[in-house]
């Protein structure tokens, strides 16, 4: 297996910065521009804060790239770390429902070796089935404890796993 390079793509960045940018002026442009109370100052507050994380978050995925070999997931960047399969300990593939009859939404996947960060990475990640279903293999070969929802939406991507439930 040779190595993959992967991003997220393009179009959903701009939106994502899109997003956080409008959220930021819409929230921030009050405050600087007109007299609020306090109770809505707050609340404008909060609100400027949380898109603003979003913003850095955003910048963040934007500077990042992900590699893919056959022994290691990187993610390269400003908040780089590594993942060796081999010692993988920690794996969660969470699904996030957008509608309530769940038929639209995103994965996240989280994964983490002895010792180190975690690395996180959600659906819309070019290649992000490849890395699920890489990490599920290492997290039989390692033996690593598997929460019942995250075998069912390894399930839902058509990845079985064989090995112990968590405790």
């Amino acid at each position: 297996m040779t190595s993959a390079d992967l991003r997220y793509p393009q179009q959903t960045l701009v939106a994502d910065y899109l997003r956080a940018a409008a959220g930021v002026a819409l929230c921030g442009a009050p405050l600087l521009l007109l007299d609020v109370n306090r109770w809505l100052a707050a609340f404008l507050l909060v609100g400027f804060a949380l898109f603003a994380l979003f913003l850095v978050r955003t910048a963040l995925r934007h500077r990042t790239r992900f590699v893919l070999g056959p022994d290691t997931l990187c993610a390269d960047g400003p908040v780089g770390t590594l993942v060796e399969w081999n010692r993988l300990d920690r794996l969660k593939l969470s699904y996030f429902s957008t509608k309530r009859d769940r038929s639209d939404g995103w994965m996240q996947l989280s994964v983490g070796s002895t010792g180190g960060r975690l690395i996180k990475v959600d659906s819309t990640l070019e290649g992000f089935h490849d890395i699920v279903e890489r990490a599920a293999r290492a997290a039989e070969a390692t033996g690593a404890p598997l929460s019942d929802a995250t075998r069912a939406n390894l399930r839902s991507m058509g990845i079985v796993v064989v090995g112990r439930e968590e405790l």
